[in-house]
C-alpha cells in the first residue's frame, strides 16, 4: 500500500485551500466534517473530510455499511465495486486503503484547518451499497472528535441481504446462524441469539428476521399453554426484547406457525391449527396490548399435513403462501390472497418426497435473484438451500448443500 498526497479539490474539480487557523487558543475545540455525495455506479465523485484541528493528530476514515443491509464479508473484499483513488492536488500524506472493507484512509493532520479530499469510485456492476462513512480525529491516544455521512450507490443490482435461521440447543439456547447467498448456516461461526428456550412448546418467527434484526418478531408457548410475543431490536446484531404475555390457552393448537403479511396491512399474522385439524387466522394488529385480532376459522381437515410453513411470497405476487407437507412426503403449496378471510386458494402439488427432511426452514430473498427462498434439514443434520423461481408450479430450484452439523438442534425456524 502506497503513501499518497490526496488532492485538495471540491466536486467540482476546482482546487480548494486550505487555510491555518490559530492553533490552540482557548476554548477551541477540534471538529471534523464530511462531505459524501452519492454516485452512480460506474462512476465517480470526490468526497472531502474537513478536520479544525487544535493540535497535530491523526485522522481515520472508515466505511460500513447501512444498518438497512447486511454487513460485508470477507469475498466482498473482492466484489463490493467501491475503492478510492487520490484526487488530484496536494495535501498532508494520507494512506488510501486497497480494501475498502477492510482498511481505512489514515491522515497525519497538522494543526489548523485541513481539508482532505478523494475520489471514491464504483465500477459498473456495483450493487446499490448504502455506505456510512465514519471520520474519527484523535490526539494522542484519545479521540477528539467524530463526524458520519451515509452515501449510496444508485444501482438496478439490489444487494443480497442475509437472513438468520434459529436452532435451539439441547441446554435451551437458541443459536442463531445466517444465511446468505450459499453461503453461511455455520453453526460453528453462529452465536447464541438469546436466554433460555428450554420452557417452550413451540415457537415461531412471524416472517423471515434479517441479520439486522429486522422482519418479523417471535412468538413462543410455554409448556402450560400461555403464548409469548417476543420483539426484536433492530440494530447492527439480532436482539430480543424481553417476552410478553399474549394469553392463556393455546395448548389446543398442535402448530403454530408464523404467516407473514396474509392480509395486506403489512404486518405479518399467525397461524394456527388446532387438534380437529381447524385452521385458524389470528390478525396482527400492531398494538404492542394487543398484538393479536380474535381468531378466524380459515379451513378444516389440516390434519394431513405433517408439517406446515409459512411466512414467504413463493410466486411472487406480493402476497404470502403456505406450504403443506403431507405424511407421503408430497409437499402442497396454497397461494396468497390477501384476504382475511379466505386466506389461500386451492392447492397444488409442487414436489414429493419431502420425508427426508424433518424441517423446512424459510427465508427470504437470500441471493438478491427477487425470490423467496427455502432451507430444509435432513435427517443427518445436512442443511439444504431450495432457491426460489417465483414460479407457482416450480417454485424451487434444485437443492444445494449448505453446510452439515445441525442434528444438534431440536427445533428449527
Amino acid at each position: 500500500m502506497a503513501l499518497l498526497a490526496t488532492g485538495l479539490v471540491g466536486a467540482g474539480g476546482a482546487a480548494a485551500a486550505s487555510a491555518p487557523a490559530a492553533a490552540g487558543a482557548e476554548g477551541d475545540d477540534n471538529t471534523v466534517s464530511l462531505s459524501t455525495p452519492g454516485l452512480a455506479a460506474g462512476g465517480k465523485v470526490t468526497h472531502t473530510v474537513t478536520v479544525h484541528a487544535v493540535e497535530k493528530g491523526a485522522l481515520t476514515v472508515r466505511f460500513q455499511t447501512s444498518l438497512e443491509q447486511r454487513s460485508w464479508y470477507e469475498e466482498d473484499r473482492w466484489t463490493n465495486g467501491l475503492s478510492i483513488k487520490a484526487a488530484d492536488g496536494t495535501s498532508p500524506v494520507c494512506v488510501l486503503p486497497d480494501d475498502v472493507v477492510e482498511e481505512a484512509v489514515t491522515c497525519a493532520i497538522p494543526a489548523g484547518d485541513t481539508t482532505i479530499s478523494y475520489s471514491m469510485n464504483a465500477a459498473v456492476g456495483t450493487p446499490a451499497w448504502k455506505i456510512n462513512t465514519m471520520a474519527s480525529y484523535t490526539v494522542g491516544s484519545a479521540v477528539a472528535a467524530t463526524a458520519s455521512s451515509e452515501f449510496a450507490v444508485q444501482s438496478t443490482i439490489p444487494v443480497a441481504m442475509d437472513y438468520l435461521v434459529f436452532g435451539r440447543q439441547a441446554d435451551g439456547k437458541l443459536f442463531g446462524s445466517s444465511a446468505y447467498g450459499v453461503h453461511g448456516l455455520d453453526p460453528e461461526w453462529g452465536g447464541i441469539a438469546s436466554g433460555e428456550w428450554g420452557d417452550y412448546s413451540a415457537f415461531t418467527k412471524l416472517s423471515p428476521i434479517t441479520v439486522r434484526g429486522k422482519g418479523g418478531d417471535i412468538v413462543a408457548r410455554d409448556k402450560s399453554g400461555h403464548l409469548w410475543y417476543i420483539e426484536l431490536v433492530a440494530g447492527a446484531y439480532t436482539r430480543f426484547k424481553e417476552p410478553v404475555e399474549v394469553g392463556s390457552g393455546w395448548g389446543e393448537y398442535t402448530s403454530l406457525r408464523g404467516a407473514g403479511d396474509l392480509t395486506g396491512d403489512g404486518r405479518p399474522d399467525l397461524i394456527a391449527r388446532d387438534g380437529s385439524g381447524v385452521l385458524w387466522l389470528y390478525r396482527a394488529t400492531g398494538n404492542a396490548n394487543n398484538r393479536f385480532e380474535q381468531r378466524v376459522r380459515i379451513g378444516t381437515g389440516w390434519n394431513i399435513y405433517a408439517s406446515l410453513t409459512g411466512s414467504i411470497d413463493v410466486t411472487g405476487d406480493g402476497k404470502a403462501d403456505l406450504i403443506g407437507k403431507d405424511a407421503a412426503g408430497d409437499l402442497w403449496l396454497y397461494q396468497g390472497t390477501g384476504s382475511g378471510t379466505t386466506p389461500f386458494g386451492a392447492r397444488t402439488k409442487i414436489g414429493n418426497s419431502w420425508n427426508i427432511y424433518n424441517s423446512l426452514v424459510p427465508l427470504g430473498d437470500i441471493n438478491a435473484d427477487g425470490h423467496a427462498d427455502l432451507v430444509a434439514r435432513d435427517s443427518a443434520g445436512v442443511m439444504w438451500l431450495y432457491p426460489g423461481t417465483g414460479d407457482a408450479t416450480l417454485p424451487f430450484k434444485a437443492r444445494v448443500h449448505v453446510h452439515r452439523y445441525w442434528e444438534q438442534f431440536d427445533a428449527l425456524m
